[in-house]
């Protein structure tokens, strides 16, 4: 993990509800075992996301008209803090390629109802 220290991450995840979103570590937030087994993985799918306002605020709403939840590390300390929720169905293809990622994370609840995340609950 300490080739992503101070990097930049992006890595994906679900709730009990089968709801995806797509966590940005600013590169201090926390990294859960399964992502970093699959570091690759996620990365490869994160860069296929169309994301036209990177490296602005915006580029939240890019991944939210994708279908997904967005959490970003809020610098200093964190935690994660939801940025944007979908505000288009997810593509079906979309939803595949992340779920192809394989042993994604779950969260206990619904992204819906979780403003921020300071420890991680499995299910």
């Amino acid at each position: 993990m300490l080739e992503l220290q101070g990097r930049e991450f992006d890595w994906f995840a679900l709730d009990g509800r089968g709801n995806l979103a797509l966590f940005a570590t600013a590169g201090e937030g926390f990294i859960l075992d399964p992502v970093v087994d699959r570091l690759a993985k996620h990365e490869a799918v994160s860069e296929l996301l169309p994301s036209p306002h990177v490296g602005s605020a915006s580029v939240w709403n890019d991944y939210a008209a994708l279908g997904l939840f967005v959490y970003d590390w809020s610098l200093p300390g964190g935690p994660y803090e939801r940025r944007a929720v979908p505000t288009s169905p997810m593509a079906t293809q979309l939803r595949a390629k992340i779920l192809e990622i394989g042993n994604l994370p779950t969260i206990l609840g619904s992204f819906k109802e979780l403003h921020k995340i300071t420890h991680w609950a499995a299910t």
